[in-house]
């Protein structure tokens, strides 16, 4: 999706890559029935590639020459080497993989010094690389020379590499005896190259050990002597002798239900997915996550509640609903011995949420809005979803839902384009002077100045919440003076990826960047209401809210688990600024049942269907039938049966 981990990747891109365009649809399995699905199934579990962030392993994807380099000091298990190529700077991502293969003298440069990591490998040179891999294992290859129809103006060097291949059965050609030399290599070839090159003798990790184990007050783990072989062995003794946890390898994989936390640290990645099966085959959303290999670059790290674990899944809850992770990408923390946890606090009137950093030990905070009724002054409050609130014993304490972040975005904000210039004008200064340097001259050069008048065409013309867009941009370009705000016009981080997060798209103006952001992502390009986060049916669409991990925009457009709640945060204070016109206009609600029809009026017809429930409504009148805001434009109203609409208890409303 768009920019949504605060910080660089650092990690593999190859093994978790990330979700690479808004309008990709996340798709099932690919891999399934696929001419060379066992061989990419082995690299996969061998953990030589592995798929995208949206759970598709792309099988016919181009692979850039870094890409297959690295795929082999990987399978080959290469020592690092030092650094050889112009173009390969140290600080890459794959750079170490790279110089290993060098170093191995599987791959060589041009004589311009340059290995051009980014082009896109052809055959030819996948050839010419694994038979450099041949000559490093020192396999002995006979020389056939190939038949192939297209073979004709191949350096010699080239033919032998191809040749051996054919022989050995690595590489083989195209039923019309073709070889395709400068055809670009996918995905699916290079993990049957590398497969048969190591004759499916894979890398296969070491065997794991289970054991239960204790915890004391001071975050001491102690593991009993005894091994088990598998997990449902070691539980059971876990059970039997009222110990507290299960191990496997000496990592927490289990402990009992509300015992703890969980957080997202895969071995590599920016993101990690968050599944609604145990299966893990649907990835439904995806949160921000310090890998555990990171050193010096410190990432986000998602904080979820566990419910509860096995050796091949660890269920967890963030946001509305529960989920499954791969054990591999979750870091299990009893709160015995927790160094901290992030905990709400009623502040002068406002919800601050303060985010633990596990990764460096500190907190970071936001206002996320008003603070329920129920809240005092001084005290902490947990959530894990920012509207159900407990205490430090675990005990419920309230539930009441933020306003905006629960509002319909295609609802119409009361202020007007001066009103909203008047409110970013006094909010620029006011970050200028506080003297940082981020913000120096925010007063004339921040990218906010002067687009109320966009916001409230976009408002117009597209049906998107003036207000809403606003916040937005406020959020994700630090009030208009990030580098892509200044270098780009772009407020929103639009192609502002987790594992690139320098690159982004660039618009002419401020208000192309805002209208884009309306055709593309929200009201669907051309008046085509069929398309974007907030029209039912769409693959992004959870919701026409803000929201959460669990319904709204903030499924599908974000990984940090809070975005949602920024925004609305950011709705509440500039509303709260300028005389409170938007705050309470609606009643609120979330519908309760799947397959839900909307109609055009008390029994009329279909105007469009909720696929999913927990969807969120802003109600117009209610009876029998709750008249509400449509989520297509082409109606301004819906109607839907009462009964299957929940009222939200709202903060700050009486």
């Amino acid at each position: 999706m768009m920019k949504k981990a605060i910080s660089i990747v650092m990690a593999l891109v190859l093994l978790f890559p990330i979700l690479p365009s808004l309008n990709m649809k996340v798709q099932a399995d690919d891999v399934t029935g696929i001419k060379l699905e066992a061989e990419l199934r082995s690299i996969i579990e061998a953990g030589i590639m592995s798929g995208y962030e949206d759970g598709t392993f792309r099988p016919g994807n181009n692979v850039t020459r870094e890409e297959f380099a690295t795929f082999l000091a990987r399978a080959l298990e290469l020592p690092t080497g030092p650094d050889v190529f112009k173009d390969v700077s140290s600080a890459g991502k794959l750079a170490s993989y790279i110089n290993a293969a060098a170093a191995a003298g599987i791959i060589k440069g041009s004589s311009d010094g340059n290995f051009y990591p980014k082009s896109t490998i052809v055959r030819k040179d996948m050839a010419l690389m694994i038979d450099n891999a041949l000559a490093y294992l020192n396999k002995k290859a006979e020389y056939v020379a190939p038949t192939f129809s297209d073979m004709d103006g191949l350096s010699s060097t080239h033919k032998i590499a191809i040749g051996k291949s054919v022989n050995l059965g690595i590489i083989s050609g195209f039923p019309d005896n073709t070889f395709r030399p400068d055809a670009n290599a996918q995905r699916d070839q290079a993990a049957a190259f590398i497969y048969r090159l190591l004759e499916g003798e894979l890398p296969k990790p070491p065997a794991k050990l289970y054991q239960t184990a204790n915890i004391d007050a001071d975050g001491h783990v102690t593991r009993s002597a005894v091994s088990y072989e598998s997990f449902d062995l070691a539980k059971q003794a876990m059970n039997t002798s009222g110990s507290e946890l299960v191990t496997k390898d000496g990592e927490i994989i289990y402990m009992k239900s509300n015992a703890g936390m969980v957080f997202a640290k895969p071995a590599s990645g920016a993101t990690v997915n968050l599944y609604t099966d145990p299966a893990l085959k649907t990835a439904k959303t995806y949160v921000s996550a310090n890998p555990k290999n990171a050193s010096k670059i410190v990432y986000t790290t998602t904080e979820l509640k566990y419910v509860t674990s096995t050796d091949q899944y660890v269920q967890v809850y963030i946001g509305g609903e529960d989920y499954y992770m791969k054990p591999g990408d979750a870091m299990l923390v009893p709160f015995e011995g927790a160094k901290g946890r992030g905990y709400y606090q009623n502040v002068n009137g406002s919800l601050v949420h303060s985010i633990y950093g596990i990764e460096n030990n500190t907190y970071s905070s936001y206002n996320a809005g008003i603070a329920p009724s129920f809240m005092r002054s001084g005290q902490k409050y947990y959530s894990w979803d920012g509207f159900s609130f407990f205490n430090e014993a675990g005990q419920i304490i309230g539930r009441e839902y933020q306003y905006f972040q629960y509002l319909n975005a295609r609802t119409t904000t009361n202020y007007t384009a001066a009103e909203l210039d008047a409110y970013i004008k006094k909010v620029v200064a006011e970050r200028e002077a506080t003297g940082a340097a981020r913000y120096k001259d925010a007063s004339t050069k921040s990218k906010l100045l002067g687009i109320g008048a966009s916001l409230k065409k976009v408002e117009k013309e597209k049906h998107v919440n003036a207000l809403m867009v606003l916040a937005m941009a406020i959020h994700e370009s630090d009030y208009g003076t990030s580098s892509h705000a200044y270098n780009n016009n772009n407020l929103f981080g639009i192609q502002v990826y987790d594992n690139n997060p320098e690159k982004g798209k660039s618009f002419e103006t401020v208000e192309a960047g805002i209208m884009h952001l309306a055709d593309e992502y929200f009201a669907g390009a051309d008046g085509d209401w069929r398309g974007g986060y907030l029209t039912p049916g769409d693959w992004r669409s959870y919701g026409a809210a803000p929201g959460t991990k669990s319904n709204g925009i903030n499924v599908k457009y974000a990984s940090d688990p809070f975005w949602g709640a920024k925004v609305g945060g950011h709705m509440r204070t500039i509303d709260k600024e300028l005389g409170l016109k938007d705050f309470g206009q609606y009643t609120l609600g979330f519908t309760n049942t799947m397959d839900l029809n909307v109609r055009t009026s008390a029994n009329g017809s279909l105007l469009y269907t909720y696929n999913l429930s927990r969807m969120p409504v802003a109600i117009l009148q209610q009876g029998e039938w709750t008249k509400v805001v449509s989520d297509i434009p082409t109606s301004a109203e819906g109607y839907i049966y009462s009964d299957y609409i929940n009222i939200l208890p709202v903060a700050g409303k009486k």
